[in-house]
């Protein structure tokens, strides 16, 4: 099978499913992972797809969430409940996590008073909100931004996220499902 043939199944079962694994793709073709990742990069670069660790997902399956413009203005005084409970587990000299919602987003607002402290986030809100303050060292992973979530999403978030190493982590989730 030729490479512009490949990619064109490539897009076409990602179309279908939302998303694919690079393992189930180098099978399916018989070709090395080396060879799908590159596949997949070229059609990243097109637009067509989203690598992730492991496989790639559908450019529109990051932006099904509701965007954080909206969220920001959603639930409001529960965050901030959350958020000034939250801040009152942080001392100063830890090493913290803050995922990049818009709750851990009310939880970064609470810290100007806190110093010797480590944060390591994807999302850009709260990046740009702690980036002014002083005693704080920001640490952000980078990968692909989602700009709809505002947080840095993909292999290479995903690959530094396995060796962090925190203290405390806030994690916030939009919904539960049994």
């Amino acid at each position: 099978m030729l490479s512009a043939e490949r990619k064109l199944k490539i897009a076409e079962i990602k179309g279908e499913n939302g998303g694919i694994r690079t393992s189930e793709l180098s099978d399916l073709f018989n070709v090395s992972e080396m060879t799908v990742l590159r596949d997949l990069a070229t059609l990243e670069k097109q637009g067509i797809l989203t690598r992730v660790y492991g496989g790639a997902v559908s450019s529109k399956t990051l932006s099904r969430e509701t965007p954080n413009v909206v969220r920001e203005k959603i639930r409001i005084t529960e965050k901030n409940k959350i958020a000034s409970l939250a801040a009152q587990l942080i001392q100063d000299g830890d090493n913290i996590f803050l995922d990049g919602s818009t709750t851990t987003h009310a939880l970064a607002k609470r810290l100007e008073s806190s110093s010797d402290l480590r944060v390591v986030t994807i999302g850009l809100d709260i990046l740009n909100e702690l980036s002014v303050r002083e005693g704080i060292e920001v640490i952000c992973p980078g990968g692909v931004l989602d700009k709809v979530t505002m947080n840095f999403l993909g292999r290479h978030t995903e690959n530094f996220l396995k060796e962090l190493n925190s203290d405390k982590a806030f994690i916030s989730t939009s919904s539960l499902s049994i």
